[in-house]
């Protein structure tokens, strides 16, 4: 079956940050660089790079590439590792970025920064006491992050942790799923739950595009979401979610992200028609 590029799901999201799909790219430290980010906008989702960790050195050089390709694109941050370099803010900021996304440790000292610059403020949040304390500060799109995710700070499972968010602030603020989410059903499954979108991360770490050792992207290829499990390892580990039991092969970023929306599509298409009578 051939992609049909008027699948495009709209949604809040979608529209929000002016990308043709509700998919959005982790920002993986040192992993989402900017080939990756401006693969995922060529695609028509939404790249944030990994400025995680505050490598000043990295990002100056992930940003000029960025420049040069001319993607829409967001950066994303660490807030407890942004706190002892705040400058980094500053030098992203001066490069104009669509989003800025915030996750683990206050948010709040960044926001009124980052809005002022029109920059789009993304907060990662794992409890609704979490999503409430953001949104009172200023965010205008909440990533509800579960357990099933290869990323810091978690501790709910994404099923009852989103619509338990949507439901508490009353659609105020769009949502987006994020933890176990690999294709077009769990692109299917969040929407049904009242997100907005989706952001993945340990899919797009197996992809063509990734800065990854190819050893780590084999490995994510063969494994199953049995495989995993959460506790400090060395940084030289490869940190992924319980999705690797979903991804079989090293695609394309754009494939990725076709494959979902054309499952997801097919899904939302097809359920009236396989719902009992």
């Amino acid at each position: 079956m051939q992609f049909d590029p008027s699948m495009s799901i709209i949604t809040p999201v979608t529209q929000l940050l002016g990308i043709n799909h509700p998919i959005l790219l982790a920002p993986m430290a040192y992993v989402a660089d900017g080939r990756l980010v401006a693969a995922v906008d060529a695609a028509g989702g939404f790249g944030i790079l990994g400025g995680g960790y505050g490598e000043e050195k990295w990002l100056l050089r992930e940003l000029d590439l960025l420049d040069r390709s001319k993607a829409r694109f967001g950066v994303g941050f660490i807030t407890w590792r942004l706190a002892k370099q705040p400058r980094l803010l500053d030098l992203v900021l001066e490069r104009r970025p669509a989003a800025v996304m915030l996750s683990v440790g206050s948010q709040a000292p960044f926001i009124d920064r980052i809005k002022r610059t029109a920059a789009i403020v993304i907060c990662q949040v794992q409890s609704v006491a979490l999503a409430k304390e953001a949104v009172a500060a200023g965010a205008e799109i909440l990533v509800a992050q579960g357990a099933e995710a290869g990323g810091h700070g978690v501790t709910r499972g994404l099923v009852s942790l989103v619509p338990e968010i949507v439901d508490a602030l009353g659609g105020r603020k769009p949502v987006v799923a994020a933890g176990g989410i690999a294709d077009g059903r769990g692109l299917a499954a969040a929407l049904m739950l009242g997100a907005a979108g989706v952001l993945m991360g340990t899919r797009f770490y197996a992809t063509q595009e990734a800065a990854a050792a190819q050893g780590a992207k084999e490995r994510i290829r063969e494994t199953t979401g049995d495989d995993t499990l959460r506790r400090v390892l060395p940084r030289t580990a490869v940190i992924a979610g319980e999705a690797v039991g979903l991804i079989h092969d090293i695609p394309s970023a754009q494939d990725v992200i076709e494959r979902v929306v054309r499952e997801a599509s097919a899904l939302i298409t097809q359920w009236p028609s396989k719902t009992p009578a």
